[in-house]
């Protein structure tokens, strides 16, 4: 039996009874989530009725009622009679669970979601996209959750906190991010990768991996090239961050660093903000604190990378005598809500419990966009893209933590 015979006959299995009701799968789901819903509360309705008798004394029936007509009376009516699910639903739905998958197993591994939720995305929803017409819901995920998940990171930055690092520390780490994003576009372009795609890889390296890949894809001039591209981004600098977590710390210590030059080395080199707590913590929890503080100067300057990428397309544009971008692009407004959450969260006008959810729902946005740029990516065109991409990005990650290094040693001094 064939691969495609198996894939086949485990379709069949998800859509053969949702179709005896006259339902495709994700109709059939919605309705089977609606009646657990309903007895749910039917359930709690009779509980609480059978302690207090008074109460609820037609709940637990009328719902059950409720059910018997929408499961039997109403669900068996032609299906042209009802009303037809949005076009959006089927795609905006897979995206959703299977990044709530992705984060559960991030969460067991202590890892980020982003390269979970990209495996998932070619694994299962591009599989299932031959098959289904996901591509509108898909688009949802990858355009304005996306860019509402990016805006939410604003919410990580208190300038309080980054001004506490000092002047000195504060030039270092702004000097690692431009030189490597400066050195790294070169680093990129020398491998022969398009300019597009360069700057793609280096502002992933130099801000905060997978987050800063899909921004900065986000505004870039779209095609099936690209769209590659930043899966390939995305899946190389994951692997890389995590070496980088495993190694680092052990590097920090065979070279001496003091604790504020190991949070400094940590914080300027790792590229998810996760894995440098998982560094920084791994040293000790001075080090966590101050790598995760040091990590969040690079990702204060998600934004400003942005709106000089689209700038720079912007005037490419120009000079070539085609249509740029609209305003709308030149200065985006998830890079608006990003700089004004930033300042909300710095003038402390945000609760400190509604963080860790800004944070959980953050994650979330992003990855459901990673999961639709997994949906068109192929592992057979990733292997296509040769060995050119993975060495910039290599080159350019060795860059970074050759800079930072040197910060590190400089802090010592």
């Amino acid at each position: 039996m064939t691969f495609e015979t198996r894939r086949g006959g485990m379709f069949k299995a998800f859509t053969h009874h949702p179709g005896t009701v006259g339902e495709t799968y994700f109709e059939h789901l919605g309705s089977a989530w609606g009646f657990a819903s309903t007895m749910f509360v039917a359930a709690t309705a009779c509980l609480l009725h059978g302690l207090f008798p008074f109460a609820f004394q037609s709940s637990g029936s009328r719902r059950i009622r409720d059910l018997h007509d929408r499961m039997v009376t109403h669900r068996t009516a032609a299906k042209a009679l009802r009303k037809p699910l949005p076009k959006w639903v089927p795609g905006l739905a897979l995206a959703t669970v299977l990044t709530l998958a992705a984060t559960l197993v991030a969460k067991m591994f202590d890892a980020p979601v982003a390269p979970f939720a990209l495996v998932a995305g070619f694994l299962v929803a591009a599989p299932l996209a031959g098959k289904l017409d996901l591509a509108p819901g898909m688009k949802v995920a990858e355009r304005p959750l996306l860019r509402a998940g990016i805006a939410l990171l604003g919410l990580r930055i208190a300038l309080g906190d980054i001004a506490g690092l000092g002047v000195e520390t504060l030039m270092l780490v702004l000097g690692c991010v431009a030189l490597t994003l400066a050195l790294g576009s070169g680093i990129g372009r020398l491998f022969g990768l398009p300019r597009g795609f360069a700057m793609l890889s280096a502002s992933a390296t130099a801000i905060c991996g997978a987050s800063a890949a899909m921004a900065v894809a986000s505004v870039l001039p779209k095609n099936e090239e690209s769209e590659r591209q930043t899966g390939y981004v995305v899946a190389v600098v994951a692997t890389l961050s995590t070496l980088a977590m495993l190694a680092y710390p052990a590097v920090a210590h065979l070279a001496g660093l003091s604790p504020n030059a190991a949070a400094v080395f940590l914080g300027a080199s790792i590229h998810d903000v996760a894995q440098v707590a998982g560094a920084g913590y791994s040293v000790s929890p001075q080090v966590g604190d101050l790598a995760v503080t040091v990590k969040l100067v690079r990702v204060s300057l998600l934004a400003l990378v942005v709106l000089a990428v689209a700038l720079s397309f912007a005037g490419s544009a120009r000079e070539a005598g085609t249509k740029g971008p609209g305003r709308s692009v030149l200065l985006p407004g998830f890079v608006i809500a990003f700089f004004a959450l930033a300042a909300v969260r710095t003038l402390g006008i945000v609760p400190e419990t509604v963080l860790p959810v800004a944070t959980f729902a953050s994650n979330l946005l992003i990855g459901a966009g990673v999961v639709a740029v997994g949906a068109k990516t192929s592992i057979a065109g990733l292997k296509s893209m040769g060995w050119r991409p993975l060495a910039a990005l290599a080159c350019q990650t060795a860059l970074l933590c050759a800079l930072a290094f040197g910060a590190a040693s400089l802090v010592s001094a």
